[in-house]
């Protein structure tokens, strides 16, 4: 078996890809050894990363730093007979990897403190390593050639990394929340009368204890379906009965990772009601509730308080949010603002009720 010693760096020397010897503390080796550490701790952090699409995303990167690495760690000579070396479209890989996970996440509004878990400090280490590892790749650009795409590549790799600890970031954020949400939930029905009650259910759709004395009992249903044409055709339920109790409104709906499908404002409805019917669709499609579950458990002292803080402000505490359930599946939900909590409790509820026919036509 051939030894992984070969004693030939022993006076502090190293050879690059093509015969040149350099001194070990040159920049170009600094430059691909720090690139080496960078996928290093790449790959630490893939370890810890359970969502397969993430995985992948970091075992493609690591696959094409060996690339970059070789790269750099090669004298002219070595250069001309590398195959599949860094291009425009890998930089432009990256761009799109970026791109998506920002949509997942939305703009960041404070500044990260690396460490709220154990993927996410681990991809906000990486990323630290590979701006580093930029930062040797420009001193040893001073005194050697390197493509500008190799400085691109790892200029955007850092970002990308930044990116994706985000995600892992929110996520933990979502499915913490969601699990204190559900044991508040279930702690305050178990606490109320012994008598038979209709409680929320992905599988029944929408029956909601606390809003049944204003919901209509036809809302006792799920959807056939969720997309476009049944959020208009629920808005337009949402304005009519707006217009019958006097109160002008904001209806919103969101797709399942809380993104923004339709905004329908009523003339005369206030400014303020466009993001907080927003808002009330992304809370009741984050934690999968009505967002009137979350109104006692938020209270100070209360097991959720402080919770209305959370995801950038964006979490509601009150009723007029509702999520949507196709099959037991969550695919999104809708938000009402414009009026009294009752009055949005109850044009929401009004919203979801009347959806039911546009879902299977």
């Amino acid at each position: 078996m051939a030894a992984i010693y070969t004693r030939t760096g022993d006076k502090g020397t190293t050879g690059l890809f093509g015969g040149t010897r350099v001194p070990k503390q040159d920049p170009t080796v600094e430059a691909y050894g720090t690139l080496d550490e960078a996928n290093a701790t790449i790959g630490e952090a893939k370890a810890r990363v359970e969502d397969p699409d993430m995985r992948a995303a970091l075992q493609h990167i690591q696959q094409r730093l060996f690339v970059a690495a070789a790269e750099l760690a090669s004298d002219e000579a070595g250069r001309a007979v590398i195959a599949n070396t860094i291009s425009p479209d890998d930089v432009a890989d990256l761009e799109r990897l970026i791109d998506d996970s920002m949509a997942e996440t939305g703009p960041q509004r404070n500044f990260v403190v690396p460490g709220r878990d154990l993927v996410s400090a681990a991809l906000h280490r990486a990323r630290t390593v590979t701006r580093r590892a930029e930062r040797r790749m420009l001193t040893a650009a001073e005194s050697r050639p390197v493509r500008p795409e190799l400085i691109r590549y790892v200029n955007r790799l850092s970002d990308a990394l930044y990116s994706l600890a985000r995600v892992a970031e929110h996520r933990f954020d979502v499915a913490r929340l969601e699990g204190l949400v559900r044991s508040v939930v279930e702690k305050h029905l178990a606490a109320q009368s012994p008598q038979p009650r209709v409680a929320w259910s992905p599988a029944s759709g929408f029956v909601p204890a606390d809003v049944s004395t204003t919901a209509d009992p036809a809302t006792r249903f799920g959807l056939a379906r969720y997309d476009l044409d049944v959020l208009q055709a629920m808005a337009a339920a949402a304005q009519s009965r707006g217009a019958e109790l006097g109160v002008p409104i904001v209806f919103a709906g969101v797709d399942a990772g809380g993104h923004l499908m339709l905004l329908h404002r009523m003339e005369d409805s206030l400014l303020g009601s466009l993001d907080l019917a927003s808002n009330k669709a992304f809370t009741a499609a984050a934690f999968k509730q009505p967002t009137a579950d979350l109104s006692e458990a938020s209270l100070p002292g209360a097991e959720l308080h402080g919770i209305q803080n959370s995801n950038d402000g964006r979490v509601v505490v009150f009723g007029g949010g509702l999520p949507v359930f196709v099959d037991g599946v969550l695919c999104g939900g809708i938000g009402v603002s414009g009026g009294t909590v009752d009055q949005d409790v109850t044009i929401a509820s009004f919203a979801m009720s009347r959806a039911k026919e546009a879902s299977r036509s």
